[in-house]
């Protein structure tokens, strides 16, 4: 996902920036690091505009399945008037019926539960992507607040970076 990767170049340029001897602090071009901010904005309506997708596609299964299942039912219900004007088929016609709305409905139910499914499937993903860029930013952000305001501490938190890094990215 191209807001991960920006995010990725982001923890990159923080890395490569000069640091300020004995503190925990780093000079940032702040140009440079707005226009990271700009392209992160207009990478993350991309997933929004996929989830409004997912919701819109959603809705269009469980229309169909509506659809489907009215023009089962209508079906039914023509075969069922038409056996119904037959004086001895009628018992025949009612139980043909009964079962043809009843297949109709379990059909209608069927779609609508993998309708359901579907969506809910892709919107899980959705979900646990922005999750997983959530933390990387709350990660990102947790390292540029444990940098200290001292520099008795800043080789330490610069040592024990990578080490959280690569703990989190496992």
């Amino acid at each position: 996902m191209e807001f991960l990767s920006l995010i990725e170049e982001m923890e990159k340029l923080i890395e490569k920036s000069p640091h300020i001897p004995f503190t925990g602090r780093v000079f940032l071009d702040g140009d440079l690091f707005l226009d990271y901010l700009d392209r992160l904005r207009t990478a993350l309506p991309e997933e929004v505009r996929q989830a409004q997708w997912i919701r819109q596609e959603k809705e269009r299964l469980l229309e169909e399945a509506r659809q489907k299942a009215a023009t089962l039912l209508a079906d039914a219900e023509k075969r069922a008037e038409m056996l119904a004007g037959e004086n001895e088929l009628v018992r025949k016609a009612r139980a043909q019926a009964t079962e043809i709305i009843g297949r109709a409905r379990h059909l209608a139910d069927e779609m609508k539960a993998g309708a359901l499914s579907y969506a809910d499937g892709l919107l899980e993903k959705l979900e646990e992507s922005l999750n997983q860029a959530l933390a990387q930013v709350r990660l990102g952000r947790q390292e540029l607040k444990s940098y200290p305001a001292g520099g008795a501490a800043a080789p330490e938190a610069a040592a024990t970076a990578p080490k959280l890094e690569n703990q989190e990215r496992r």
